[in-house]
């Protein structure tokens, strides 16, 4: 038997007391689709109880239980959002308003990073743009040449610069090993996060993006994004 479990952190399907799949929604509507691909991996269905924490509306909690028995599973119970968790989130929410000043003051901190980390990429980047005809070679028991593939690094490090700017992302760390970026950074709104996946999603040339996690601490979020490269 497996937990669907819903709460403001995503989604998350728990078997045994651990969780074995999840996934995160920027809004309520996507909620149904990220169930429903959550549970197509698995080759048989089993009974499921659906644990909902967040507050949902009527047509959504319709859709979602709709989703689980069209995919062949057995919904055994729901818990539906109380009027505890309900007091709860409203008075996170307010904690959060008033709290919306200092994130305003923080702003300036934020551009100041996020204005830092371009400074690197652009000294990056020279130093690539002379390494153009260079290699390294190895000695071990046969010489091996490794071909530094600059101009594919470049786009990829102009690309990042562009979504981060777009999306109003301050990056603390990019690192590039074999096929995979991986994105360190923060901001003060979730939305902009996500909207840093979706804008990434937009190149072409990346296979696929997840987040290794998302975490607040005081009132800055903080991620670590990774990007599946050709």
């Amino acid at each position: 038997m497996k937990i669907i479990d819903i709460s403001e952190r995503g989604i998350k399907i728990l078997e045994d007391g651990e969780i074995i799949n999840q996934s995160l929604f920027e809004n309520e509507e996507n909620i149904p689709q990220e169930i429903k691909e959550l549970l197509s991996i698995y080759e048989t269905s089993d009974v499921v109880i659906l644990k909902i924490q967040i507050q949902l509306g009527e047509d959504i909690q319709n859709e979602i239980k709709n989703v689980i028995k069209k995919s062949g599973w057995k919904l055994k119970d729901s818990n539906k959002f109380n009027k505890k968790i309900k007091l709860i989130a409203i008075g996170i929410f307010l904690i959060e308003l008033s709290f919306s000043g200092i994130i305003y003051s923080n702003k300036y901190r934020l551009n100041k990073v996020n204005q830092n980390l371009k400074n690197e990429i652009s000294i990056y980047k020279k130093r690539i743009s002379n390494m153009d005809k260079e290699f390294i070679f190895l000695e071990e028991d046969k010489e091996i040449k490794i071909d530094f593939k600059k101009s594919r690094v470049v786009k990829y490090l102009i690309f990042i610069s562009e979504i981060c700017k777009i999306s109003d992302i301050s990056l603390e760390k990019v690192e590039i090993k074999e096929n995979k970026i991986f994105l360190t950074g923060f901001s003060d709104d979730i939305k902009k996060i996500f909207n840093l996946k979706k804008y990434s999603l937009e190149n072409s040339q990346l296979l696929g993006s997840t987040f290794d996690y998302i975490k607040k601490e005081g009132e800055i979020l903080y991620f670590l994004m990774e990007l599946e490269i050709e």
